[in-house]
C-alpha cells in the first residue's frame, strides 16, 4: 500500500504483532459500556431526571447569534441526507492519505452511527418549546441522539487516525483540535436546538464512546491476527508494517 503525502511510521505500527493488552483497552471499555447500559435504564424507569428541565433551558438560552453559527453548521453535517454523503466523501481522502486499511478502519467504524437510525433505546418524548414532558412516540424518540453518536464515532476515529499516520507538526494539531471539537459541542448543539433533553445527549455519549474504543483497539492489532490468513491481510491493506 502506498503512502500518501502526511503518512508516518509509527513504533506502535513496526508491523510485528501488537500485544492484546486486554486489561488496558478491553476492561475499561467493558466497564463504559456497562455504565451506559447502567444509564439507559435508569432512563428508561424514569420521566425527567433531577435537574433535566433546568439544565435543558439553560442551554436552550445559549441560542444567540455566534452560537446560532455553530449550531446551524453542525446541524447542517449531522442531517440524515447530509452525513452519509460526508462519510462517504471523506473515504477516497483518508485511503490517498493514509491507504486503503485506515479508510476501511473510518468506514467500518462510522457505519456504526447507522444503527441509531434503526434503534429507538428509550422511547423519550423530544423536548417542546415550553420544555414539557409529553407523550412519547415509538420510533421518533430522542434516546440516542444519532448526531451525537455519528459525531463520536465518525470525527473521533478520524482524530486517532490522524494521530496515528500523520506527523507531528501543526497540521495535525489543527485538524485534531478541529474534529475534537465537533464531537464535543455536537451534544450541547443539540440541547440548544431542544431536539433533545440534556440526559439524552449525555446517554448518547456513554453509548458512542464504547465503540469507539473498541475501533481504536482492534485497529493496530488486526493486522497481526490476519497473519495466518496473508491474502485477506493484503487485500484490505494491512500487509505492511505501519
Amino acid at each position: 500500500m502506498s503512502q500518501g503525502p502526511n503518512q508516518a511510521a509509527s513504533s506502535e505500527y513496526s508491523g510485528e504483532q501488537v500485544p492484546a493488552d486486554w486489561l488496558k483497552w478491553l476492561l475499561p471499555t467493558a466497564i463504559l459500556a456497562l455504565v451506559a447500559a447502567g444509564f439507559t435504564l435508569v432512563i428508561r424507569s424514569n420521566d425527567l431526571l433531577a435537574g433535566e428541565q433546568t439544565l435543558t433551558r439553560w442551554f436552550s438560552k445559549l441560542d444567540v447569534v455566534g452560537v446560532r453559527t455553530v449550531v446551524d453548521f453542525l446541524d447542517f453535517i449531522s442531517e440524515d441526507t447530509v452525513a452519509p454523503v460526508i462519510l462517504v466523501l471523506i473515504i477516497p481522502i483518508v485511503w490517498f492519505a493514509w491507504g486503503r486499511y485506515a479508510a476501511l478502519t473510518y468506514f467500518g467504524t462510522g457505519g456504526i452511527a447507522a444503527l441509531t437510525r434503526i434503534t429507538d433505546l428509550v422511547s423519550r418524548p423530544r423536548p417542546n418549546a415550553e420544555l414539557e414532558w409529553s407523550e412519547a412516540v415509538f420510533g421518533s424518540g430522542g434516546y440516542p441522539s444519532g448526531h451525537v453518536v455519528y459525531a463520536v464515532v465518525v470525527f473521533g476515529i478520524l482524530t486517532h487516525l490522524a494521530g496515528v499516520y500523520m506527523k507531528p507538526g501543526r497540521a495535525r494539531l489543527a485538524l485534531r483540535i478541529f474534529l475534537v471539537s465537533l464531537i464535543v459541542t455536537m451534544g450541547p448543539a443539540r440541547i440548544i436546538e431542544l431536539d433533545h433533553w440534556a440526559m439524552d445527549v449525555v446517554g448518547s455519549y456513554l453509548v458512542a464512546l464504547p465503540f469507539l474504543l473498541i475501533a481504536m483497539w482492534v485497529h493496530p492489532r488486526l493486522p497481526g491476527w490476519l497473519s495466518v490468513a496473508p491474502r485477506l491481510r493484503s487485500l484490505i491493506g494491512a500487509d505492511r508494517g505501519f
